[in-house]
């Protein structure tokens, strides 16, 4: 599909991601599932539903930094088309290393809910680690508002 996107010639970039799945929701977000924020965010019964047998559609994943990586890099690979990394971004190496790939850009979305000044910060001192503990407690919020619990 990416190959004929971009034969096609009317698509600027792709941004890749592993989308998502009613039967494996967190797949995409790696780290904690958050199954007590999430019951709370619906009312009785889906509430009821969700503390009793969320853990088995709302599973936890080992966050790593540039989690989707690995999978990116075949889109790379077979694309001339400029390509967009996201999944766990959260370090100035890990945006350096990218580029140097051969990914035109990188996406953030987590962590600059805790931190929404972290790209100007990363650009002044490159040394700057992000506060975003990939806890996923941000999830459950989007439904009235999707912020940083923890901010």
């Amino acid at each position: 599909m990416a190959q004929w996107l971009e034969r096609d010639g009317g698509v600027d970039a792709l941004e890749l991601t592993v989308g998502s799945s009613l039967l494996n929701p967190m797949y995409l977000f790696r780290g904690d599932a958050p199954l007590r924020e999430f019951a709370r965010a619906f009312p009785q019964p889906q509430r009821l539903g969700i503390a009793l047998v969320g853990g088995r559609f709302l599973r936890s994943y080992p966050y790593q930094e540039a989690f989707l990586l690995d999978s990116a890099r075949q889109f790379r690979a077979a694309l001339k088309l400029p390509l967009v990394l996201l999944g766990g971004i959260t370090e100035r190496a890990t945006m350096d290393r990218a580029m140097a790939e051969g990914f035109q850009f990188v996406a953030m979305a987590r962590a600059l809910l805790r931190e929404p000044d972290l790209v100007n910060r990363i650009r002044k001192d490159p040394a700057t680690r992000s506060l975003c503990i990939h806890c996923n407690k941000c999830m459950p919020t989007i439904f009235r508002g999707t912020h940083c619990v923890l901010a």
